[in-house]
């Protein structure tokens, strides 16, 4: 989850203002500045202005701006010769952008935007505003770079993942275009473009997923064999990584786990430390096979981001008795992004560590209170809360072997669901 240095980047208010600069500014693109339409906009715009802070309003100036640039005539470009200055400046922009300084990226990046050529501009203002949050702004530069540059996969990707947040119907129709003929363009388009139509795939009906999910299959298939044969192609690694995740995907929603391994495997022999592919194999195998702690617990040493190799391990260490482990694993998992039910399926298994452990008796309530408040569905953490709390009342310490615990089995069908869930959400 994104922290932005300035919260105003959240703001309602700041958001439709945004949006009706771009309305604005397509308008303008159509050739109807002087319209009925457009004078309209402007007035709303005016009225809805005033409801700014003085950096709002600042931050809406410039942006104008930026938007009017980009919707010039695209002329013969010479980026000027990168001056220390100006690679000072850029330098600066990405130590900006990496603390999530927007506004002083932005402003870092008009000052030596004539060193670069316009479509590496608009890639780079995309970036901060996706960011920070605005993929309504973030497509518009997108889709100026892609336009700028139409050879360049990577601006085309980036762009329909952009589309795909601030307008899904648009990048919906934009994606059939691609995989009705997927040869004709980038494996990192393809990619992404299938990708946008699995994620369609899972807010519909399950015969309707399932028939999708065997359509992309050979598409993917394909995909990754142009990736395999040709080691040049642009993003070829990234575009290999989310093929084959895709191709997984897929499998596993149709019940093909085997299948969904051995694409995993086949991935994990060009990238042997990807580590979004062992924490993929190793939920499938989790709980048939040893391979499955080795992948997960590489992924961690690797610095997994996500929150599923800690939710897996935590549940291994537990059920060997390996409690400081165990913690170990849900505090990491605790400070990662996921849905309650995660959540609270970590914090339960925090509470029987700490509990085992010996941590005072409150720190092992509040424990057992947020997993419970996190999912009141969580019938074991509330049957293990019972049962600690009359272990108390008794003063005699819960036996190991009389907590209430999910098997194996259990917990890789919740991840998988929760995993291809989070994947869409």
């Amino acid at each position: 989850m994104i922290t932005a240095a300035f919260p105003s980047f959240e703001s309602e208010s700041f958001r439709r203002v945004a949006r009706g600069l771009i309305a604005l500014h397509k308008l303008i693109e159509a050739g109807k500045e002087e319209s009925a339409d457009a004078e309209d906009v402007r007035d709303a715009l005016d009225l809805r202005l005033k409801a700014l802070s003085n950096q709002e309003k600042e931050r809406a100036r410039w942006l104008s701006e930026d938007l009017y640039s980009i919707g010039m005539p695209t002329l013969t470009h010479t980026p000027k010769e990168l001056t220390y200055e100006a690679q000072q400046q850029l330098n600066d922009f990405y130590e900006a952008r990496q603390n999530h300084e927007w506004d002083r990226a932005l402003t870092l990046l008009r000052g030596c935007q004539e060193c670069l050529s316009p479509a590496i501009v608009s890639y780079l203002r995309g970036s901060i505003w996706l960011e920070a949050g605005s993929s309504d702004v973030a497509t518009e530069f997108y889709k100026h770079a892609s336009e700028s540059q139409p050879t360049n996969a990577n601006f085309k990707a980036i762009y329909f993942h952009s589309l795909s947040k601030s307008d899904p119907k648009a990048a919906i129709l934009l994606a059939a275009e691609v995989l009705a003929d997927p040869e004709k363009h980038a494996p990192v388009v393809v990619a992404r473009a299938a990708d946008i139509r699995f994620q369609e795939a899972r807010s519909t009906a399950d015969a309707m997923s399932g028939r999708m999910d065997r359509e992309l299959i050979p598409v993917l298939e394909r995909n990754l064999a142009r990736l395999e044969a040709d080691v040049s192609l642009s993003s070829r690694l990234s575009a290999y990584a989310m093929t084959v995740g895709l191709i997984g995907f897929c499998n596993q929603s149709l019940g093909n786990s085997q299948a969904a391994i051995q694409t995993y495997t086949r991935g994990l022999r060009l990238m042997p430390d990807h580590e979004g592919l062992l924490v993929a194999r190793g939920i499938q195998q989790y709980g048939e096979s040893p391979q499955a702690i080795s992948d997960l617990e590489k992924a961690v040493r690797l610095g997994s981001p996500a929150v599923w190799p800690y939710l897996f391990l935590a549940h291994h260490y537990l059920t060997s008795g390996r409690f400081e482990e165990c913690q170990m694993m849900c505090e990491n998992g605790l400070k990662r992004q996921a849905s309650n039910r995660t959540m609270s399926q970590l914090q339960e298994w925090q509470a029987i560590s700490q509990a085992e452990l010996g941590f005072p008796t409150h720190l092992v309530r509040v424990s057992f209170e947020t997993a419970t408040q996190l999912d009141p569905s969580n019938e074991t953490a509330q049957r293990n809360f019972d049962a600690f709390e009359e272990s108390l009342t008794s003063r005699h310490t819960i036996p190991r072997s009389q907590w209430q615990q999910k098997t194996a089995a259990m917990v890789r069908v919740f991840g998988l669901a929760e995993r291809l869930y989070a994947s869409v959400a």
